[in-house]
């Protein structure tokens, strides 16, 4: 071969290695460069995933919300040297089998580490230790994909907001980093910032998921009239989604959403009862309650045998008077107390989206209805009606709003990637008047005067006006302690122009409230006022 052509050759072959070298620094990240790995020696290093936000209300994410360093590391004595310092020798032995390794790797970090072969990122962490709202917001599953709550619901949509940061190294044989080569960073978790927004208020949501913990086992629900948007949610116990394993194990079942679970509702039933009569007008204007009535040979007392005396619908709400509804009930016949329970969402699951739904409850039928005896318990929350917490705040919402029945909304819609939201229907969407303006307007001044008179009284924050209707059911389960009951504190808090927030506590499964039913509420209406109000209530 003759020196020039031997030129001409080594020239060629230099031109080919420089046009790949030239290829591998150039390309923007994407399909092309991950092909080019595949033909050439790059390793590509994982640095975070990112999927769409969920958002409140005010576009303020409850995902995605909390951010860690994350380091990606080309090894080296003097990377891990930096690494060391800056994890405090926490992860010594790590670090050392990593430089052994020489494969490039990612940490977490407390600090900043200054290195040239060291890259650090800001990453967002999905959930918090303390999550808000985390039987709303749900859990992924090991692949990343949404398993329970919005999270499953918007799967698809969440999925679709997706970005990543990752870190391309030339790399021998034996996958270790080429030394004083360059690396090619793809960041795209921009793109993560679209997803889905909630109606839900984070500021109310931390002040009630806070105040509801006293509650033990029970829930709270907030919703904000007249659309019955959901503004807060809180079931306890509670969990985080960054910890299911713990969550899986741990007493109480803390993945159970008590605020879509579906219990005896009690006397806040009566109130349902009480819109049917007066629709019918057909309750009685006065009554003698003697402190037991007979309903088909079954004698039903009030409340430790009490007996009330003189009572109208007014007194019958205040002293909460079984006595008065089942006479009521009785008067009525079942189907209009049916009816009006079913008109206003009783009976009836609410779905949000995909696994995203309440239970139904359960309504009884008119053919059981009427029995006396089946009529009797029906009028006052007992027998074989149950109703969950968000159906009974969707029934004050249906009052407060001057009796028009909405049903409840969650999903509030979708945010692009530049914080564009563009409303979505609800999945089902319904607003009906299933009672009178007069008469919603009567129960109000009534459940009123029950805050500032009656049973609601423990339950009423001073300088805050409220309406509250309290339950006690019975479950019938016997304990060494007594028979297990459902403690209800279902009501209104007013601002300047009238009932404008609903809120409903449950205690649940407990002999002896203490009062602690009462208290949550007092703290989540006085935290309502303060949010929106601008009232001084210190909580006690």
């Amino acid at each position: 071969m003759s020196k020039r052509r031997a030129y001409t050759v080594f020239a060629l072959l230099m031109l080919l290695l420089s046009a790949a070298a030239y290829s591998l620094t150039q390309v923007s990240g994407g399909a092309e460069y991950v092909d080019a790995a595949g033909r050439q020696s790059v390793y590509k290093l994982e640095v975070a995933k990112a999927r769409g936000a969920i958002y409140d209300c005010n576009l303020q994410p409850l995902t995605n919300a909390y951010h860690r360093q994350v380091a990606a590391v080309a090894p080296g004595i003097e990377a891990i040297g930096a690494l060391e310092k800056a994890t405090r020798g926490r992860y010594r032995d790590r670090l050392a089998l990593a430089l052994e390794d020489g494969k490039p790797f990612s940490m977490a970090l407390p600090q900043t580490v200054k290195n040239d072969c060291v890259d650090l990122f800001t990453v967002p962490v999905r959930y918090a230790k303390s999550q808000l709202a985390p039987h709303v917001v749900g859990y992924l599953d090991s692949m990343g994909r949404g398993a329970a709550g919005v999270e499953l619901a918007m799967d698809d949509l969440l999925g679709s907001y997706k970005g990543e940061i990752s870190v391309y190294y030339h790399v021998d044989a034996l996958g270790r980093v080429i030394a004083g080569d360059d690396r090619l960073i793809v960041d795209t978790l921009e793109e993560a910032q679209g997803g889905v927004a909630l109606t839900l208020d984070s500021a109310l949501q931390e002040a009630v998921q806070e105040a509801a913990q006293e509650l033990g086992q029970g829930a709270v629900v907030v919703t904000e009239a007249p659309n019955c948007e959901i503004r807060a949610l809180a079931s306890v116990p509670d969990y985080s989604p960054a910890n299911m394993a713990q969550a899986a194990e741990a007493e109480g079942s803390p993945l159970l959403n008590r605020a879509f679970c579906a219990y005896a509702p009690g006397s806040v039933f009566k109130l349902v009862t009480a819109a049917a009569g007066l629709e019918a007008e057909a309750l009685p204007k006065s009554f003698t309650c003697t402190g037991a009535i007979n309903a088909g040979g079954l004698l039903f007392h009030c409340i430790d045998g009490t007996a009330h005396g003189q009572v109208g619908l007014r007194g019958a709400i205040e002293k909460s008077c079984n006595c008065y509804f089942i006479s009521a009930a009785r008067a009525l016949g079942g189907q209009p107390v049916l009816s009006m329970a079913y008109n206003l969402g009783f009976g009836s699951s609410q779905e949000f989206g995909r696994g995203l739904h309440t239970q139904a409850g359960v309504l009884p039928d008119g053919k059981s209805l009427q029995n006396v005896r089946a009529l009797g318990n029906f009028a006052f929350g007992q027998g074989e009606l149950t109703t969950t917490p968000l159906q009974l705040c969707a029934m004050m919402n249906a009052i407060a709003s001057g009796g028009t029945y909405s049903t409840p909304k969650l999903i509030l819609g979708q945010v692009d990637g530049a914080g564009a939201l563009t409303p979505l229907s609800p999945v089902t969407d319904r607003s009906v008047e299933v009672m009178a303006p007069a008469t919603a307007r009567q129960l109000q001044e009534y459940l009123k005067s029950a805050a500032k008179n009656g049973t609601g009284r423990p339950g009423a924050p001073e300088g805050v006006t409220v309406g509250i209707k309290t339950g006690t059911a019975q479950t019938g389960v016997e304990t060494g302690e007594g028979e297990l009951l459902h403690f209800w504190y279902c009501g209104f808090v007013c601002d300047e122009s009238g009932p404008r927030y609903c809120v409903t506590v449950l205690r649940e499964s407990t002999p002896d409230d203490g009062g602690t039913a009462a208290r949550v509420f007092r703290r989540v209406a006085g935290d309502i006022a303060k949010l929106y109000f601008g009232a001084g209530y210190l909580n006690e």
